[in-house]
């Protein structure tokens, strides 16, 4: 969706400034915040209960149901990671040479042909980029799971269950084996990318 909207933007279509502004608006807000506002509108007589039609005494249940959680966590987590993803693409797809979609539009390709063949491989740095961002804000969704479900209850992703076996008195060595699992998770598409950054520039 990121490079999607990127896309779209990179055109020039009408009034692409202001839905450019739009789309990276959630990226300022803390994953706390977002948490807050999310929590509101899902919770029973929240706005989006509302929208479907459903009082507090007859709510849609977004807590306890795991398959219900994970797309919920999903939506709202891509929902401030696409802006930012979106920015990333709109300054590789800014850096790509015009004579290449120029060449590529005398040889006969369509869009989608240019686009596949020439333009995307052409952003590889940022894609390798993309990759590392996406993986690590996955591991660190810590705060919106925490703030909406209270626990790892409803969602047990690997930052909950850091706090939760370290925090208070759980406190237990499997804290600590959550935590340098994290950890390993975090740092090997960091080092993947310097190894290939490295190694671009070494060439």
């Amino acid at each position: 969706l990121g490079i999607l909207l990127a896309y779209q933007i990179d055109r020039g279509i009408k009034g692409h400034a202001f839905f450019e502004s739009i789309y990276y608006l959630p990226v300022v807000l803390s994953l706390a915040v977002i948490g807050i506002i999310w929590n509101f509108m899902l919770q029973p007589g929240g706005f989006i209960q509302g929208m479907l039609g459903r009082d507090i005494g007859n709510p849609i249940s977004i807590y306890g149901n795991y398959d219900i959680n994970t797309y919920v966590i999903l939506g709202i987590a891509s929902w401030r990671h696409i802006g930012y993803i979106m920015l990333l693409y709109l300054a590789g797809l800014k850096s790509v040479d015009m004579a290449l979609r120029e060449a590529s539009a005398l040889d006969g390709a369509t869009e989608w042909q240019t686009f596949k063949k020439v333009i995307f491989p052409s952003m590889k740095p940022v894609n390798i980029i993309v990759i590392v961002i996406t993986i690590i804000e996955s591991l660190r969704a810590f705060d919106i799971v925490y703030i909406i479900y209270g626990s790892s209850a409803g969602f047990p992703i690997l930052g909950t269950l850091v706090f939760q076996n370290i925090a208070g008195e759980g406190a237990s060595m499997k804290g600590a084996a959550y935590a340098v699992i994290l950890f390993v998770l975090s740092i090997g598409p960091i080092i993947a990318y310097l190894r290939t950054t490295f190694k671009s520039d070494v060439q």
